[in-house]
């Protein structure tokens, strides 16, 4: 086991080879030590990656990890279990990406396919309340995003202002909208606008509690879970050194 080996050779580094799922899978094992997370960006789209600016070239990616200083970075503990490091979300991305699993597909284009598929399978919007300290906001929603970073591994900026290792996570809460406006929501993705947007909601916290009237599928880091009614969320303070 990854744990094993780590207890053994007692490195300073351990360096991840993946995508997202792989590199939670070992960042998890290294929260709240001394040891630091080197990043080599081999997945379909490595938003943690992408996030930190860490080059998909391997010599590149290596170059930093032997040459530049690690960074502390905040975690994300979710449900007491589970840890995210940069995006997890609830509603058409989260079904997107279980059917991209399901379907074996592959890259950016796959993901497209899926989504376009997902877009057109009926009625999305979900009923959820969100629980910040006293503050209780019950709503509808399209999409639920709990976002350490600013974006996807595709560029799409869901979080423009968010920042790694601030102390703070963000809530964004895309509110169902007429079909045209998909078009205009699609544009701010990508020019970092998106908090701007008529139909989008953000919180900032550093524990929230979101309750959902029906389960939902839930992805954390790129990795679907079962689905969930209840998330709670709590922020571990700069819990790894990348």
């Amino acid at each position: 086991a990854i744990n094993e080996k780590i207890r053994h050779f007692k490195p300073g580094i351990v360096v991840a080879a993946g995508g997202d799922g792989t590199i939670n899978l070992v960042a998890r094992l290294l929260i709240k030590t001394t040891i630091k997370l080197g990043i080599i960006p081999m997945g379909s789209a490595n938003g943690f990656a992408y996030n930190l600016r860490i080059p998909v070239n391997i010599d590149q990616a290596m170059k930093i990890i032997f040459t530049a200083t690690a960074n502390p970075v905040d975690v994300l503990k979710i449900n007491e279990q589970h840890y995210s490091l940069h995006l997890c979300d609830i509603g058409i991305n989260a079904r997107t990406v279980k059917r991209f699993e399901k379907e074996n597909s592959k890259g950016l284009s796959g993901y497209g396919k899926q989504l376009f598929k997902e877009l057109f399978a009926g009625k999305t919007h979900f009923k959820y309340q969100l629980n910040i300290g006293k503050f209780v906001k019950k709503s509808r929603a399209e999409i639920i995003v709990i976002a350490n970073a600013r974006a996807f591994g595709t560029g799409a900026q869901i979080n423009p202002e968010g920042i790694l290792n601030d102390g703070k996570f963000e809530i964004v809460i895309i509110k169902p909208y007429p079909w045209w406006a998909g078009f205009i929501l699609l544009f701010s993705f990508f020019t970092g606008k998106l908090h701007r947007m008529r139909y989008v909601r953000v919180y900032k916290a550093s524990q929230a509690r979101i309750k959902l009237r029906k389960p939902q599928v839930f992805q954390i880091d790129g990795e679907i879970l079962d689905d969930v009614k209840t998330i709670d969320i709590e922020m571990i303070r700069r819990g790894i050194q990348v």
